[in-house]
């Protein structure tokens, strides 16, 4: 079962046709320009949060966010003095952002991180080797971004199925309502239909006690 998962997972992600376009940059943060890389997912935002996020979650890691409609790191979340082995050695402060890309395109999400180690952000100029080892990490993740993706879009066909089945539910309510509208429609169909007999047998009855006034004899 677990097999055939990874294997749909791996499928699902040949189809697409997405691969992280990895690169590196720039990135403001705390008024400061900062070496940066940037990463593009054919996914949601959330998948790539969810993917990213759960790997520092599963070492312990929570994130400070930035927030606040006049603070200018708005969006970033950072994770301070954490060791992630995967993408650098020792401990590091990890700035993560991850936005879409752009309002009109497609929607393809936008992930930024900046390796901050010892006030110094890693970058090529620090070590070719080292930026490429995070390039790698970055690109590696497709697989978890995938796997997030799919669990959001199970979860909003879940909603959708639980969604309709209410529909359901409620017009299946209003077909025995108006059933039952109808069982007492017919049954005041007939009683009016009886009442209306019994009234005209009544009509007739009054009918035939008229009393037919004599003619007038002429011969007198």
């Amino acid at each position: 079962m677990k097999k055939g998962m990874v294997l749909f997972l791996f499928m699902l992600v040949l189809s697409s046709g997405s691969r992280a376009q990895v690169y590196e940059g720039t990135a403001e943060y705390d008024k400061k320009k900062y070496a940066a890389f940037l990463a593009e997912y054919d996914y949601p935002v959330s998948a790539v949060e969810n993917a990213l996020l759960g790997k520092f979650a599963k070492l312990g890691y929570r994130p400070r966010e930035e927030k606040g409609l006049l603070n200018r790191d708005k969006g970033f979340k950072v994770f301070a003095g954490s060791i992630m082995s995967d993408i650098t050695e020792g401990q590091a402060d990890y700035l993560v952002k991850i936005e879409k890309r752009s309002r009109k395109e497609r929607e393809i999400s936008l992930l930024t991180i900046i390796v901050l180690q010892k006030g110094e952000a890693l970058g090529r100029a620090v070590s070719e080797q080292r930026a490429n080892k995070v390039k790698s990490y970055l690109k590696s993740i497709i697989p978890d971004v995938a796997a997030e993706s799919l669990e959001l879009d199970i979860k909003v066909q879940e909603e959708e199925i639980q969604k309709t089945e209410k529909k359901l539910e409620g017009l299946k309510r209003e077909q025995l309502e108006l059933t039952h509208k109808l069982e007492n429609n017919g049954k005041v169909q007939l009683e009016t239909e009886n009442e209306i007999k019994a009234k005209q047998e009544i009509l007739q009855l009054l009918k035939s006690r008229r009393v037919t006034p004599a003619l007038p004899n002429l011969d007198s």
